[in-house]
């Protein structure tokens, strides 16, 4: 586990990403949306879906794979209430939930959302640390919390032990909307990241 020191200097890192993406998700949408960070803990793969809570609450996860010199698994995850807000002031129509599924146009919005906030992230931390970082094209899982952790954790059980969590919100006309990133590194990244930001 990363100690205070270090996780205080990386939720720096991490409120720099969120700037960042805070201004491409704004140009892109042509409204201003603000990205906070409000903590950042590290935690065993197992207690994710505990931290997370309710596993039979609809959900949306955007989950991308990161290579590069830092490698591993990261996911963006709101509520079903939060994605539709997300879609709301992306300017698509109302109506994120399970049942109907999403259409290829909100699935569209939310992926570009997601690759935007999840780059911005990775990106960040890993110049920070003068390392190389390649976030791929975020997959769209609409589903219970639960099945979304579980393809996530599927993903990530024989290359990660450990997780990353950004605990963050988004905010627009006066409305916030929380949402969780989550990054699982392979050991070596993780060991990686830690050693870089110690030296910090």
């Amino acid at each position: 586990m990363l100690d205070v020191g270090i996780l205080s200097e990386l939720e720096i890192v991490a409120r720099g990403g969120a700037e960042q993406a805070s201004h491409a998700i704004s140009s892109f949408t042509g409204r201003e949306i603000t990205i906070t960070v409000s903590a950042v803990d590290t935690v065993p793969i197992e207690e994710i879906p505990e931290r997370l809570g309710d596993g039979s609450q609809p959900a949306v996860g955007l989950l991308s794979r990161i290579c590069g010199d830092v490698t591993g698994n990261a996911a963006l995850i709101f509520d079903d209430a939060g994605a539709a807000q997300l879609i709301r002031w992306l300017g698509g129509r109302v109506g994120c939930t399970v049942e109907p599924v999403l259409d290829d146009m909100q699935r569209s919005m939310l992926e570009e959302t997601a690759n935007i906030t999840i780059s911005s992230f990775m990106n960040n931390v890993a110049a920070h640390l003068s390392l190389r970082c390649v976030p791929n094209a975020p997959v769209c899982l609409s589903d219970m919390a639960g099945a979304i952790l579980s393809v996530l954790l599927l993903e990530s059980a024989e290359v990660a032990d450990k997780a990353l969590m950004f605990s963050t919100a988004f905010r627009s006309d006066d409305h916030n909307m929380e949402a969780f990133l989550v990054f699982l590194p392979s050991p070596n990244s993780f060991d990686r990241l830690q050693e870089g930001l110690q030296s910090e």
